[in-house]
């Protein structure tokens, strides 16, 4: 039969081990008071960092065309509990294909000329078949802005030209992303 002291031991360490468990990766400071004898197992307060690769990423899609898929606009936000930085392109209808990869600088689609955009790295996304612009030559999303999220600090629009859109994230590192897709629009997550 075990005894009353090696019993508490079993009950805290379980309650330690639980209590880290059931964090979601966010453990907190336990704050049970440990059996006489037993020496208090702190619990260090972390977050988990999303493990994403930082290597180039190319989903092929064939939507019919015409008309050609459209980016109609851009959103981003800061995701701090989750620690990622989101920047979505809302494309209505089917969705073109697209690659994420980073480069060395931002050059223009078709001039080649250099595009300066704050950051110190650059995540360029290009949409395939795409378009940036209505059908009547307006343009739907264009030129260099400032954001300033945790890892994202700007984007610029480096080319809509021949049936390619070009969007260049300037990040503060290279940090790890993940792409995808959602209803009308395709999202990317940068790790923070």
């Amino acid at each position: 039969m075990m005894g009353s002291t090696a019993l508490r031991v079993v009950v805290t360490c379980t309650a330690v081990a639980a209590l880290a468990a059931g964090c979601g990766g966010k453990a907190a400071e336990s704050s049970a008071t440990p059996a006489p004898g037993v020496a208090a197992v702190p619990v260090a307060a972390t977050t988990t960092h999303p493990a994403w690769p930082t290597t180039p990423v190319t989903v092929v899609h064939h939507p019919a065309v015409p008309p050609v898929p459209v980016v109609t606009g851009v959103r981003y936000a800061a995701h701090r509990d989750e620690r990622y930085d989101r920047f979505v392109f809302d494309i209505p209808g089917p969705v073109p294909g697209y690659t994420a990869k980073y480069v060395p600088k931002v050059v223009a689609d078709g001039s080649g000329n250099p595009i300066p955009v704050p950051g110190k790295y650059f995540l360029l996304i290009v949409f395939n078949p795409a378009q940036a612009h209505t059908g009547a030559g307006a343009a739907t999303i264009s030129g260099t802005h400032t954001i300033n999220l945790p890892m994202i600090k700007s984007y610029a629009v480096a080319g809509d030209y021949e049936g390619y859109v070009s969007v260049a994230l300037g990040l503060n590192a290279k940090a790890g992303f993940h792409i995808g897709e959602l209803d009308g629009r395709v999202y990317i997550d940068v790790a923070a």
